[in-house]
């Protein structure tokens, strides 16, 4: 099944079959054969064309190490791609295939509904944010090696879909009509969706769909009503109501999406040369899991990394000179604007005293609704001149009023709306050669669009920058919502959530400077060291706490702020390279420098910062209490011994066979909420990695109502109640069960047995 628009050219492949070679990705020690010249220029251009296939199309060679890593090899980066577009296609097409259906608006036309209607609001929600119709123009405004990348992973995606029967292809796809060859502007348009995963992919889950003026129904309605079965129509009919119904107030700072990184520089390693840990921590399915791959083109680039799905280059990995990994980031990636309503008019609003138009569009998608032929639904969206119009009663459960109700509406404007140099970023970071070529990609307004970039290269330099697409405002903008937050709670609370709330006037508007109204390269927080720099998904802050990052604009994240526990224990390490701690062994070993190895180790150390915080405590107040009872707010008094004395031999650590991990998890589930009324020492911002802490001071007579030992109490009712047995060992009680074999909105099925899961909950422990 083919579809209108660019077809990219036919390519030859040569595929082979797996060698013996084991590709490590998530760590990099750069090698000894450097000539150590420091800044040297980038090479000169070749003198053939490295960026475009040859007329007869492009060619690549595909070999594949033990575990199936792809390792591309072609002559020019189009026909890099062509074979980075195959290898992904040939692994996940049906993961590939269905992104490129959403990012069609499509998955109405071929799923139906969706459960609570989510396909059509999504279809709706990315034709309002111009997804698709947006693409051609992003396509041609990318450079040659951007068209280049997208042209050939086009290519290559649709060679190994031509030639694979539609019999052969994976469970979940089989025979499935939504298979079919893609264009460059599909491509792109999928490429939009995951650049807008932390800001306009926010809003496509009702919203946007919702917003509507007072009177209006936000109802889509057939096109032609008789082809449609009543049943289905009315339920396609609940999906305003569906989306107001279930809007809460959603925390727009968390993607749940997380991951450390460290850049270890001379002074901190065993070579005196750069190591880099790279620990991302994303999904295991759908396009945010990565894919690793190598792409090389001889005397270009040569990079080995991963890279989200449908992403033609790896996002994170390393060459031969230097590395970087990245870590979702505390800033903002969009602002929301509050429109004054002209009086009576709920179609205009006011911007320093002139009438503005609140613009609209009738969009249409199409439903399979269970007859022969999909039903195609209709619906107005709204637009102004920032952006889509947004239903903030939705986004705030009540937090802002819905549109008119108090003349006012909103709207917002997306950092990660324009994507033409998305692909340029990557690509110039992975020819680089030197620190200073690293920070040219950012001194020409690279973004890396929703995440920080932590480095390491082979002259010993650590680096870390937020490179993320951040909204720049004036200093009048700025020192507006700092005021607002200082006196409104309601305000701050917004903040807090990750909205920015700002105003339709040109105070409030982007400066649009030299980056297309993003913050350029000498307004983001960054730090060069030789001894480390770090970020697991807490502000710029204390990348280094030595050199601490202050005085950025507020919409880069927070500062003088408690650190979260990621942080903060690998702060401790990295302070602290020669202490075990309740580790194993010494995160550096006895010499307290850093090798590849000895990061491997720590990658895997299982080491929590709650426990090394808090469970000599605990186990002293489990001495004072015995077999006495503890008080449990809403139920009935407990003893605690038993699960005290499992604590009492637990070994700190979140490995397999540990036994108490699970217990500790559920008593700090609940003791990190009294953070803020137990903990005796507050934050001191000379000391983000020891404070705050200390639980207040026991009261003996009291023991009963003891905070601390009130939470254990509390999780050890919640193990009750689920069977789970206290000197349980860690491996038996958590576990991963792969799943998959259907196609979305199915129900999916186990693939294979489940097996035990190491580690800590990034959101608890």
């Amino acid at each position: 099944m083919s579809r209108p628009g660019t077809r990219p050219r036919m390519g030859l492949l040569r595929v082979f079959a797996a060698l013996p070679l084991v590709a490590l990705f998530a760590l990099s020690g750069c090698s000894d054969n450097d000539d150590g010249n420091k800044g040297r220029p980038n090479p000169p251009p070749p003198t053939t064309d490295k960026v475009n296939a040859p007329v007869t199309g492009p060619v690549a060679v595909i070999r594949r190490t033990t575990n199936g890593v792809p390792h591309v090899k072609a002559n020019d980066l189009e026909s890099a791609a062509f074979g980075i577009g195959y290898s992904q296609a040939q692994d996940n097409v049906c993961v590939l295939a269905d992104a490129f259906i959403k990012a069609r608006s499509e998955r109405a036309r071929y799923f139906g509904p969706g459960p609570g209607n989510i396909h059509v609001i999504n279809d709706f929600s990315y034709k309002a944010q111009r997804i698709l119709s947006g693409a051609a123009a992003e396509y041609a405004a990318m450079s040659p090696e951007g068209k280049a990348l997208i042209r050939g992973f086009a290519t290559g995606y649709n060679k190994y879909v031509r030639e694979t029967p539609k019999a052969s292809l994976p469970l979940e796809c089989r025979n499935a009509p939504w298979v079919f060859e893609v264009t460059v502007n599909d491509v792109v348009a999928h490429l939009r969706i995951m650049a807008g995963i932390a800001s306009g992919e926010l809003f496509a889950t009702g919203a946007l769909f919702i917003a509507v003026p007072p009177g209006v129904d936000p109802n889509p309605v057939p096109v032609a009503a008789a082809l449609a079965p009543p049943g289905k129509l009315d339920a396609i009919g609940e999906t305003a109501r569906f989306a107001r119904a279930n809007a809460v107030e959603q925390q727009f700072a968390d993607l749940g999406l997380a991951s450390n990184a460290w850049g270890i520089g001379a002074d901190l390693s065993e070579n005196g040369r750069g190591v880099l840990l790279a620990n991302p921590h994303f999904p295991y399915t759908g396009t945010r899991r990565l894919y690793e791959m190598q792409i090389t083109v001889p005397e270009y680039v040569n990079f080995h990394g991963a890279g989200l799905y449908g992403s033609p280059i790896p996002q994170i990995g390393f060459n031969d000179k230097l590395g970087w990994s990245h870590t979702v980031r505390s800033s903002r990636r969009f602002t929301m604007y509050q429109l004054a309503l002209k009086p009576g008019d709920n179609l205009t609003y006011i911007k320093d005293g002139v009438e503005k138009p609140i613009t609209s569009e009738m969009l249409s998608i199409q439903v399979a609704t269970g007859g022969p032929t999909p039903v195609t639904l209709q619906r107005r969206f709204y637009f102004s001149e920032y952006g889509p119009m947004l239903a903030a009663d939705a986004v705030t459960s009540g937090g802002l009023p819905a549109w008119g109700a108090a003349g006012t509406a909103y709207t917002y404007r997306d950092a990660n709306a324009d994507t033409r140099n998305l692909l340029d970023t990557w690509l110039k970071m992975a020819r680089a050669t030197t620190l200073e070529q690293f920070r040219d990609v950012f001194r020409n307004c690279g973004s890396t669009l929703w995440v920080n970039s932590t480095y390491a290269d082979d002259q010993g330099n650590a680096y870390y920058i937020d490179s993320s697409s951040v909204p720049n405002l004036s200093p009048t903008a700025i020192a507006v919502v700092k005021g607002k937050m200082a006196g409104s709670p309601a305000y701050k609370a917004l903040f807090d959530s990750g909205l920015t709330l700002l105003e339709a006037t040109s105070r409030d508007d982007w400066v649009e400077g030299t980056c297309r109204g993003l913050v350029p390269y000498e307004g983001r927080p960054q730090l060069a060291r030789r001894d480390f720099v770090q970020n697991s998904n807490d502000s710029y802050w204390a990348t280094n706490p030595v050199a601490p990052l202050e005085g950025y604009s507020p919409l880069f994240g927070p500062e003088r702020t408690a650190q979260g526990p990621r942080t903060r224990i690998g702060l401790y390490m990295l302070k602290n390279p020669a202490v075990a701690g309740f580790g194993a062994e010494a995160p550096a070993g006895q010499d307290g420098k850093f090798s590849g190895a000895d990061l491997a180790r720590v990658l895997h150390n299982n080491r929590t910062w709650y426990a090394e915080e808090f469970l000599g405590e605990l186990r002293s107040r489990c001495t004072l209490v015995g077999a006495g009872l503890v008080n449990v707010t809403g139920g009935a008094p407990r003893s605690v011994e038993s699960a005290c004395n499992v604590l009492r031999a637990w070994n700190g650590r979140y490995d397999l066979d540990s036994v108490g991990a699970h217990v500790f998890r559920v008593f700090i589930a609940d003791y990190r909420s009294k953070f803020a009324t137990n903990l005796a020492i507050p934050l001191n911002p000379a000391d983000p990695v020891g404070t705050p802490s200390t639980p207040a001071p026991v009261v003996p007579a009291d023991i009963a109502n003891d905070p601390m030992l009130m939470s254990l109490a509390a999780g050890l009712n919640r193990l009750d109640q689920a069977g789970v047995a206290y000197n349980a060992t860690l491996g038996s009680v958590q576990v991963f069960q792969p799943t998959g074999g259907a196609a979305p909105g199915g129900t999916a099925v186990a693939l294979g047995a489940s097996f035990p899961w190491h580690g800590g909950d990034g959101t608890i422990d």
